[in-house]
This record gives structure tokens, C-alpha cells and sequence, in this order.
């Protein structure tokens, strides 16, 4: 599980752009390309695997002060290329969520608590995080997740059973709970 470390109000955009020290890279996984991105605090930015190098990159948008240290990320994509062959994963990672709300944040780290090859609906976040009425908010807030996979907002599903939306489009999501729904050889 990922440890959620939220660290203040500013939006994303402009505090990636403000903050210097950042890192980013492009990982080869199997099923694709990932960009990253980090500061000091931990990983603030990732993708999902897209066809090529040229795609991450857009996907990413790294300030143009960042630096490019691609072997920096090495564990990470490790653990990427677990979690892409159907192993269960723990992602060990800090991450910087400064950037976001304090509900954002609280839905992040309810959403980081569901296990492999569970879901949750929309409701039962908002519940969790004590605001039972605000399952709607639950999916905008989730909607901004800038560390998908890592913080598995892929999980969290309607209260009908359906997939509801994703920001890496319902196809993306639907392929990400099938791989979770399927166990590894050898268990």
C-alpha cells in the first residue's frame, strides 16, 4: 500500500511548476511506456502505460526545470512490471499529494486501503471518510488522481455493480480489474 503524505492546498499544476528539485522519467514496462515524476516529498506524478516514449512524455508534462533521471525510478518500475503480470503489489512508495484538497486527500488514502482484487463503490469511500452524501465528490476527486495504479482509483466502481467512469477511459479500468481478478500461477 502506498503511503499518502499530503502536504498543503496549492493546485498541482502550479506546484510542480514552483517547486525545483523535481525528477522524472520514462519506464519500458510490459504492457507500455510510463512517465514519472517526483520531488523531494515522493512520486507527485505517474501515467498509465501508453504505446510509446513520445506519448508518456505528453502524458507526463514535466516542468522544463525538472531533471530527467529515468534509473531514479528503477524500484518503481520493478514494481510496476509485478503488478502488470497479475502479482498482487504493495506500492512502498511516499507520495507528494500537496497539491490537493483535504478531501481529495482523504479520498486518495480511502481509495490507497482498497486490496488487490477488491472493489469499492463511490458510497462506501465517501463513508469511510465520514461524508456519506458526497459519493458524487468521491468520483471528482478521483477523477484528479495524478498516481493511478499507485493510489487505485481503477477500484472504485458504482453502487450498481458497474464500472462508472475512469480517467484513463472505462476500457483502461475494465482491463485493470480483469488483471486484478485473475490469480497468479503458482497460488
Amino acid at each position: 500500500m502506498s503511503r499518502v503524505t499530503p502536504n498543503g492546498p496549492k493546485p498541482v499544476s502550479s506546484r510542480v511548476k514552483a517547486v525545483t528539485g523535481i525528477s522524472w522519467g520514462i519506464l519500458e514496462i510490459q504492457p507500455g511506456w510510463v512517465g514519472v515524476m517526483a520531488s523531494a516529498q515522493g512520486i507527485c506524478r505517474l501515467t498509465l502505460p501508453q504505446p510509446g516514449q513520445t506519448e508518456a512524455l505528453a502524458e507526463l508534462e514535466p516542468p522544463a526545470e525538472a531533471i530527467r533521471t529515468d534509473s531514479l525510478f528503477n524500484p518503481l518500475a520493478t514494481k510496476l512490471e509485478s503488478y502488470f503480470q497479475e502479482n498482487s503489489t504493495d506500492f512502498p512508495f511516499s507520495l507528494d499529494l500537496s497539491g490537493y484538497t483535504p478531501f481529495e486527500s482523504q479520498v486518495f488514502k480511502a481509495c490507497a486501503l482498497i486490496p488487490y482484487g477488491q472493489t469499492a463503490s463511490y458510497g462506501q469511500i465517501a463513508r469511510r471518510i465520514g461524508r456519506p452524501k458526497a459519493a458524487r465528490a468521491v468520483g471528482q476527486a478521483l477523477h484528479k488522481n495524478p498516481v493511478p495504479i499507485l493510489i487505485p482509483c481503477h477500484r472504485v466502481i458504482a453502487a450498481n455493480g458497474k464500472t462508472g467512469g475512469f480517467n484513463g477511459g472505462t476500457n483502461i479500468k475494465c482491463w485493470l480489474l480483469t488483471l486484478e481478478a485473475r490469480k497468479p500461477s503458482g497460488e
